[in-house]
């Protein structure tokens, strides 16, 4: 046992390095295009991509914060956006156990399933959500995906849509738990709520391509008419990066998929640093709020404490 999980790891970081080097040799061969390139480095457009992200990243924790809520998990919201923008940070570690953890210990007190059973509910809805966008998308790129393929997103989309009626989720999800080796899930949210949250993951996910369009057109004119073409695609990227076990928030894998598809209709240089530049912001932006949060909670607690004694004291 012990053998083949040291040999998981080898193949693990064998493949991260294969993928970095792909992605760095990339921008190592458009070196000198990009710095030839006339970039139209617009200031407002960057800022603005930046508040954005900042932005979802609330709307995603307000998500995840109604959810626990909606599963009987109760804490103080300063407590559960330390433990949800913390284990965000755990998507770096290889195997993302990281990420359960500090959840579990932000609802200690309560079952640590249910925490986990939330968890999971949150990236299926999460990862449905992103499916939907990418199907619509090509719906709207007539020019870049072929007729049949067009065809097959829309067949795409109405099986999505029907696999999200709880008995057919539950099944299929335990069916793909029991293939990986994971406990299967006993309870399930509501067709309704199900709904309503992947229309509140679709929201999160057109804000997030939204940030991308920004940050490209800080760097170059990109039509609005490719908003949601670039919104698929980074919904893409995101969707194999996730699958990359091997690469910690699908580090290069994200950025391989976006320097692959969007040149297509994207000046290239653009491409290559707004792919870059958005992983920097969006990293950034994760370890910012977590630090905020963190220092807004122990202020939080120790106020409740300061209290509870002069209470006590009277």
């Amino acid at each position: 046992m012990k053998i083949d999980k040291l040999k998981k790891s080898w193949y693990s970081r064998v493949l991260l390095v294969i993928v970095l080097a792909a992605v760095i040799w990339v921008v190592w061969k458009n070196v000198s295009e990009i710095s030839s390139y006339s970039f139209e480095f617009k200031y407002s457009y960057f800022i603005a991509s930046s508040v954005v992200i900042i932005l979802n990243y609330l709307f995603c924790f307000l998500i995840w914060h109604w959810l626990t809520a909606s599963f009987g998990l109760h804490v103080p919201i300063f407590k559960a956006a330390r433990g949800w923008f913390l284990s965000y940070l755990g998507k770096y570690v290889p195997g993302k156990i990281a990420l359960l953890l500090v959840r579990m210990d932000a609802y200690s007190g309560y079952s640590g399933k249910k925490v986990a059973i939330a968890t999971i509910v949150e990236y299926i809805v999460a990862l449905i959500a992103a499916c939907l966008v990418v199907l619509v998308s090509m719906l709207f790129s007539p020019e870049i995906v072929p007729d049949y393929v067009r065809w097959v997103a829309v067949l795409g989309t109405v099986l999505l849509l029907a696999v999200l009626y709880p008995p057919v989720l539950k099944k299929a999800v335990n069916l793909v738990l029991k293939l990986i080796g994971k406990a299967p899930l006993e309870e399930i949210p509501t067709f309704t709520k199900i709904l309503l949250l992947v229309g509140t993951y679709i929201i999160a996910t057109l804000i997030a391509g939204f940030a991308l369009f920004l940050i490209l057109n800080s760097l170059a004119a990109v039509s609005f008419k490719y908003y949601i073409v670039i919104t698929g695609v980074y919904g893409i990227a995101g969707l194999v990066g996730l699958a990359a076990f091997f690469a910690p928030s699908g580090i290069g894998v994200r950025e391989g998929v976006l320097f692959l598809i969007l040149p297509a209709f994207i000046p290239e240089p653009a491409v290559i640093v707004g792919a870059i530049a958005i992983r920097l912001i969006t990293t950034v932006t994760e370890l910012l709020l977590a630090g905020f949060f963190v220092i807004m909670e122990h202020i939080h607690s120790r106020r409740k404490l300061e209290q509870n004694i002069a209470i006590n004291s009277q």
